[in-house]
């Protein structure tokens, strides 16, 4: 399951088997998309994250009990900081020393190749254990600053019995409720006919897919036509991978 929180926050909850990791490469991929992250830091953060999460599932439930791990990700100017929670046995990575002077590959695997690999990758490795759980924090530099709410520009116009709406920016769970109210005078149009520029549009999630979806609906009952034109690559793939191309004209 995952969930957005407040601001840039989102979270992931995954059961303790491995099967699960898999889960966790989609929710970073989503995750460096949707901040358009270097591909080299998403990368670092996959690779970090699972090797975290490999070691829980692997090493903190022996008895094979059935869990939850908890995946918590949020933004701060300059970093990006991600929670692991588990319930499993206590055990603190930053308590084992990782030399950066390892001889040989089977020094690295007796010397703890997970927790090298996480200390390379990441830029702070922290570790909290209460009687009821254990909190590993990691977090990473980025080079790049960014505002605690996504942000959504949209503008409105008139060209004989066309209305164009233009969207900049990111399209998200965070700004849909803005987004709807900028719909409804479009919703309430007897013969609506709408073009929709994505051509700024830099990302679009669920909320921001079905959003879009009422608006073609109340179009089509109306009897008019939306149009939806000018997308970027990446957003037009979002589109084909949710099977959503096929409900709109898109050019």
């Amino acid at each position: 399951m995952t969930r957005y929180l407040k601001n840039m926050e989102k979270e992931i909850i995954i059961d303790n088997q491995l099967d699960e990791v898999a889960r966790i490469a989609l929710f970073i991929e989503e995750l460096g998309m949707s901040l358009q992250l270097p591909a080299s830091i998403t990368m670092s953060l996959n690779l970090a994250i699972e090797e975290a999460v490999t070691n829980i599932i692997r090493y903190g439930y022996p008895s094979n009990k059935e869990s939850e791990i908890i995946l918590r990700t949020s933004v701060a100017p300059g970093m990006l900081v991600t929670q692991i929670i588990d319930d499993g046995i206590s055990f603190d990575p930053t308590a084992k020393e990782t030399s950066d002077n390892v001889q040989s590959l089977d020094q690295q695997l007796t010397q703890g190749l997970g927790l090298f690999l996480i200390r390379r990758t990441m830029d702070k490795v922290e570790y909290h254990s209460t009687d009821n759980h254990n909190e590993l924090i990691l977090t990473k530099n980025i080079d790049m600053d960014f505002k605690p709410e996504a942000t959504l520009k949209t503008n409105l116009c008139q060209i004989e019995e066309v209305t164009i709406l233009t969207i900049e920016g990111r399209l998200d769970t965070a700004n849909a409720n803005t987004f709807n109210t900028v719909l409804q005078p479009l919703l309430a149009s007897k013969t609506p006919n709408i073009i929709v520029n994505c051509e700024g549009l830099s990302y679009i999630s669920s909320s921001g897919l079905r959003s879009l979806i009422t608006l073609q609906k109340s179009v089509m009952q109306h009897g008019g036509q939306l149009v939806l034109e000018a997308m970027k690559p990446e957003i037009r793939k979002i589109f084909d991978m949710t099977g959503c191309s096929g409900l709109f004209t898109v050019r």
